[in-house]
């Protein structure tokens, strides 16, 4: 499968919360950084790592937001990384806080699987660090 259709697959089981679908198409040593849980739950949760990090990182997904989801926009290949630029529609649960802006998801892959990924809430900063260079 071709990295933008295998991001296009992870952004629909993203949203539908398939674990077990992320979990089967990325490497076992798989990191994921996110910027929305990060910002809004604490550096100790900003990384998942494997499997049960991935089962963590939707667990607490569901227990903070009441709606989150993603909706693709664009691909770009970037040097050995795939920018999908998207846009975040998402509701905090209890908090109510509302989340309808852009942001960018960089990954990087091993043969036809996942080996990290991090999502940025400024796409140029997310060029940035796909390209290899450290965000101004």
């Amino acid at each position: 499968m071709i990295k933008d259709q295998l991001a296009r697959h992870a952004v629909d089981a993203w949203n539908r919360r398939d674990a077990d679908w992320v979990i089967a198409n990325c490497t076992p040593d798989f990191e994921f950084v996110p910027a929305v849980a990060g910002s809004v739950e604490g550096e100790e949760r900003r990384t998942a790592r494997g499997a049960d990090g991935i089962r963590r990182f939707f667990a607490d997904l569901e227990e903070t937001w009441e709606r989150f989801e993603v909706e693709t926009q664009d691909f770009r290949q970037v040097g050995d990384a795939l920018v999908v630029f998207c846009r975040i529609h998402a509701r905090g649960r209890g908090s109510g806080l509302e989340l309808d802006q852009p942001m960018a998801m960089v990954s990087w892959f091993r043969g036809d699987k996942f080996v990290r990924a991090q999502s940025f809430l400024d796409q140029d900063e997310a060029l940035e660090v796909a390209a290899g260079r450290e965000a101004v």
